[in-house]
């Protein structure tokens, strides 16, 4: 006959107590990867949209697109962009009238923004050129996340114009444009737990867009207090 033996109860009581020990010790690592992985999965996100953006200001679909991008608590994201005819005026010399805002001597005859080689930081509000509102198409990113500033980054053929301010050290030799923060442990207001480049919160990443349009990222690493380049 089957020698049949089943578990006592001692014996499930020590499996069920280990079972115990690691879910215990084990799910704090287990979260936090989790949630490291989601904001490095948005970043990428971002990362992979822009790059799509500068491919179409390069074929030509845009004559010039600026990129918004919010954290989902601030005004929904709005791209702008002008047509390649408008660019064509904007990028005339000697300018049209409405371009240097009539007085060319000021700009050598050229428009405000093929002299300064810079998107206006509103283009809602500039009266300079006939930019195109398009929220259909922008970035938004998602309620797991902050970002800190949120600012507008300007994409132009051959990296023509200025795409905006690099805001931070994250190196000895690298700057950073924006930072990317779990909403798990940062918060958008002031305080030590604040989105931002300075505080020590882990599951921070910031982006670097350059000034020919490349792309880098950098992940905070909280045990040696040092923004690292990740490899793309």
């Amino acid at each position: 006959m089957l020698n049949r033996k089943a578990f006592s109860i001692l014996e499930l009581l020590v499996v069920i107590t280990i079972i115990a020990i690691i879910s215990v010790f084990g799910y704090p690592k287990v979260n936090k990867w989790l949630t490291d992985r989601e904001i490095s999965n948005e970043v990428n996100k971002f990362v992979a949209y822009f790059e799509e953006k500068k491919s179409e200001v390069d074929n030509k679909k845009y004559g010039l697109l600026v990129i918004g991008q919010t954290s989902p608590e601030q005004a929904s994201s709005k791209n702008y962009y002008i047509t390649n005819e408008e660019y064509a005026i904007q990028m005339k010399v000697p300018a049209d009238g409405r371009t240097n805002r009539n007085n060319p001597s000021q700009y050598d005859n050229k428009s405000i923004m093929n002299y300064h080689k810079m998107c206006p930081g509103s283009p809602e509000n500039s009266p300079d050129a006939n930019w195109v509102t398009d929220a259909s198409g922008a970035f938004q990113w998602p309620e797991s996340v902050y970002t800190w500033p949120n600012k507008k980054y300007c994409v132009s053929r051959n990296a023509i114009m200025f795409p905006g301010e690099l805001e931070f050290n994250v190196t000895a030799t690298e700057k950073a444009s924006f930072v990317v923060c779990s909403r798990s442990n940062t918060t958008n207001s002031s305080g030590n737990n604040r989105c931002n480049y300075s505080n020590k919160n882990e599951h921070r990443y910031a982006v670097q867009i350059a000034r020919n349009l490349d792309l880098k990222v950098f992940k905070y690493n909280l045990k040696s207090d040092q923004w690292l380049e990740l490899k793309r």
